[in-house]
């Protein structure tokens, strides 16, 4: 849906801000004509019917006798984005009933820590096939992952929080948004965990980082372990600049024995010793002005 489909998150935002404007809701065809007017696109909608798809099955919308209107749980407090980032946390990032793709893809990339620097010259229908060859062991699929879903997926991580592109268009995976939006999840009322605590947690809430199920699955082709406790390149990166942004604390004294972010190459200071964690300390005041 999000990846072979024409949604992206331009199109949901503009749906959900025209929404907000009527509470009463919109016929689907008066929807259609705002988001993509007939006169432009002689007649066709098939953009507008998959952002009203998405929006549904992210439950940001509703729809009964073709009128659409917001979700009751939609939070008008916040941001169209804030709320599609919500439901995408919830319903693609943690799952892949809704987008068979994109979590398990992200977290194939996000696996392939510094060896993905060897694949930068791929084009597209070899990343597509190494994705197919690896993760479904050459198994044929239903839906198959393909150039054009590829393609899809560079509008959606970055907008999700999951890394960022250099200057030669090659991403860079580094979930920070995407932690940091978990971290109150992870930590629930606690302001602090040890550190193989923070980890399990982190599969719980971000099934598509390391150590979560989708992780595991898309790594089980190179053997991946849990019990080696070795954080990926991408996530290294997030959790040192979290703490760097003093939105965490990694509390890494020598010897430890804990999870290994050394990929990130860390700067040590007076938390950071080492390149092992034993604890993380959450430090809400400066993260959401919580005293």
């Amino acid at each position: 849906m999000f990846t072979d489909q024409p949604v992206t998150p331009v199109r949901l935002e503009v749906l959900l801000n025209v929404l907000e404007r009527y509470s009463s809701g919109l016929k689907r065809e008066v929807v259609y004509e705002l988001l993509q007017p007939t006169p432009l696109l002689g007649g066709k909608s098939i953009a507008a019917k998959e952002t009203i798809k998405a929006a549904q099955g992210l439950g940001l919308v509703v729809e009964s006798s073709r009128v659409i209107k917001l979700d009751s749980d939609y939070d008008k407090k916040k941001s169209a984005k804030d709320n599609i980032l919500r439901g995408m946390d919830k319903s693609v990032l943690s799952n892949s009933n809704l987008e068979l793709h994109l979590s398990l893809f992200y977290s194939f990339y996000l696996g392939l820590n510094k060896e993905v620097y060897q694949y930068s010259k791929f084009d597209r229908e070899k990343w597509a096939n190494e994705f197919n060859e690896k993760v479904f062991n050459k198994q044929p699929q239903p839906n198959r992952f393909n150039v054009t879903k590829h393609t899809g997926l560079g509008r959606w991580f970055s907008y999700l929080g999951m890394g960022w592109y250099d200057s030669n268009d090659n991403f860079q995976a580094n979930p920070y948004e995407r932690l940091r939006r978990s971290l109150s999840d992870i930590f629930l009322d606690k302001l602090e965990l040890k550190g193989d605590e923070f980890m399990e947690k982190l599969a719980e809430v971000c099934p598509e980082l390391d150590g979560g199920d989708i992780f595991v699955r898309a790594n089980k082709y190179k053997n991946y372990n849990v019990a080696d406790k070795q954080c990926t390149l991408g996530l290294s990166h997030a959790l040192v600049d979290l703490h760097e942004d003093r939105i965490i604390n990694l509390v890494c004294p020598v010897d430890s024995h804990g999870w290994n972010i050394e990929f990130a190459e860390p700067t040590y200071d007076e938390f950071v010793e080492d390149n092992r964690i034993t604890r993380i300390e959450y430090l809400r005041k400066e993260c959401n002005g919580i005293s």
